[in-house]
């Protein structure tokens, strides 16, 4: 049974070190910080048992991490939180409002092995975010079941694929299924006709066999045999890893490119405490906790000394694998796009399907 505070007081009058190290018992300050649920606060819980400097008072994210900034623009400057964990497509709305702290090498030297790629930076360059982990969707294979080789994003168009796509609502991962169609084509998120274009022939080949609303939809439908294709996420395939034999495509050729999110720490800017937040964050994002971390959620250690889980590797590029395989869309541009294309895609595509 552990020891109480109370003990402990006691037993320091008892020494005779009185009321000094009474007040220095009392001096432990507390941060609260905002996780995503689980598995991703049980594992951050698991994490800071090893953190003695400040006490941690734990909230989690209910409805995303976007649905907090309602709940902090209604109260700021008195938002609760000194550290938030957040993803790319809600940096940028958080550096526009002035809510985050600039942090520097200095505040968290873990911030060394992050490419600067993986940086959020408001319009002077400076810091706003501490990335932990970088996850991603892309195209993968149930090998021991899908009918050819996939070399090209075109393979998806080969009529041996009949009913071997299992295709995502656009919900998922804000349409970037589409919008990697739109790459192989000259588009992107902002040009987004040439996916449309693709996915309208996919529709019409016969080749997507459902469209999935939720990962353990799609899970399911690879772990039966029903389908041998999809575009899924790293937690997707850490998931499968031990089901069924799974590759992904993220380094067989430019036109499957992977794309990828941030997802980390921000210091709020009102904090009381933001030296005492960027210390628990470094904490959090060095090379060890950060292995442990995405090994138990998925994803890959945005900070390059650390190695990813085996599950994870396929999103991991080094800086010329990167360049060729990868691709970091604009994903706050793409969420305010979201509706209107969830309306094309269930006027224009889904009755094709």
């Amino acid at each position: 049974m552990g020891v109480t505070r109370r003990e402990v007081l006691q037993g320091a009058a008892a020494l005779g070190l009185g009321s000094s190290f009474s007040s220095e018992v009392h001096a432990k300050e507390t941060l609260t910080v905002l996780e995503f649920p689980k598995p991703y606060v049980d594992t951050s819980r698991k994490l800071a048992e090893k953190w003695d400097k400040t006490d941690i008072n734990w909230a989690v994210h209910v409805g995303g991490g976007a649905a907090a900034l309602g709940k902090i623009k209604a109260v700021w400057p008195n938002s609760p939180y000194d550290l938030i964990a957040e993803s790319s497509a809600v940096f940028p709305a958080m550096i526009k409002e002035g809510w985050l702290e600039t942090v520097t090498l200095t505040d968290v030297p873990n911030l060394a092995g992050v490419p600067e790629r993986f940086l959020a930076k408001d319009d002077n360059g400076n810091i706003k975010s501490i990335p932990r982990s970088i996850n991603g969707g892309f195209f993968a294979v149930r090998t021991d079941r899908c009918p050819i080789e996939i070399k090209t994003i075109e393979d998806l168009l080969n009529p041996k694929l009949k009913g071997q796509i299992s295709w995502p609502a656009p919900t998922i991962y804000t349409n970037m299924a589409t919008v990697t169609l739109a790459l192989a084509r000259s588009g992107n998120e902002f040009k987004l006709d040439p996916g449309w274009k693709f996915l309208e022939e996919l529709a019409k080949s016969g080749n997507i066999g459902r469209i999935y609303q939720n990962a353990a939809q799609n899970q399911n439908a690879i772990t039966t045999g029903e389908v041998s294709i999809s575009y899924i996420g790293t937690d997707s395939l850490t998931a499968l890893a031990n089901k069924v034999p799974m590759k992904a495509l993220t380094k067989v050729d430019p036109s499957l490119k992977a794309a990828q999110y941030v997802e980390g720490w921000v210091v709020m800017a009102n904090s009381k405490n933001k030296k005492g937040a960027m210390e628990f964050a470094n904490f959090l994002v060095g090379k060890d906790n950060v292995e442990l971390f995405t090994e138990a959620v998925g994803g890959v250690p945005a900070n390059e000394k650390a190695k990813a889980s085996a599950s994870a590797a396929p999103l991991q590029f080094t800086p010329e694998e990167h360049d060729k395989f990868a691709y970091l869309p604009d994903w706050a541009y793409m969420s305010t796009q979201l509706n209107d294309w969830v309306k094309k895609f269930e006027q224009d595509i889904a009755p094709k399907i």
